[in-house]
């Protein structure tokens, strides 16, 4: 398959991708179950790492994708492991509706405003087991790692390891959404770079 083919079915996987998720986020509201322990309720929350939060849609969609436009069956292979993540996702989404119970802020410094007002508000808690943030970056990490080798991109990784402790810092999720991300991810991209070579 040549380099074209290659990079629009990546990109229609990704598209794909987002929108099931765009569909599903709006449905199965009605029986939620909180899925938090007394120690995921002891977990801090860290309003600064609402940055890291937020940049995983830009890596993930923009950054990672111009990268691997170079390898356009790397692109294609990223594509579909990210498409078959979400279904897999999408399933237990419908199966364990999980949520989680969030405290209450009261700062007023930009972080915590950002946090409490806006992702808060737009990002309501809801669909969380596993942890889609966790799952598609563990995928973006094994990629660039598998891709391109472990150091040439040691620093987005690193960032990337910051985006999955962010879900906890900023109670999107709780450490079994986290664990669970962290399994689908990587079963999902091993599992694709084993079956689809190239």
């Amino acid at each position: 398959m040549n380099k074209v083919p290659q990079r629009l079915l990546g990109s229609a996987y990704l598209i794909l991708a987002v929108a099931t998720y765009e569909v599903l986020n709006h449905i199965g509201r009605d029986h939620l179950i909180d899925l938090s322990t007394p120690f995921d309720k002891a977990i801090p929350v860290i309003p600064v790492f609402v940055i890291p939060y937020l940049s995983f849609i830009p890596i993930l969609f923009v950054v990672l994708p111009a990268i691997l436009w170079r390898k356009p069956e790397e692109f294609k292979r990223f594509g579909l492991t990210v498409f078959v993540t979400q279904m897999v996702l999408n399933v237990l989404y419908l199966l364990v509706p999980g949520t989680l119970t969030r405290p209450s802020l009261s700062g007023t410094d930009p972080f915590t405003v950002l946090l409490r007002d806006v992702v808060w508000k737009l990002d309501e808690p809801i669909n969380t087991f596993p942890s889609n943030h966790v799952a598609l970056s563990v995928i973006a990490i094994l990629t660039l790692g598998l891709a391109f080798g472990w150091r040439k991109y040691w620093l987005l990784q690193v960032w990337l390891v910051l985006v999955c402790a962010s879900t906890l810092f900023v109670h999107q999720h709780v450490v079994l959404d986290v664990i669970s991300g962290v399994v689908c991810g990587a079963t999902v991209t091993l599992l694709v770079r084993k079956f689809r070579r190239g």
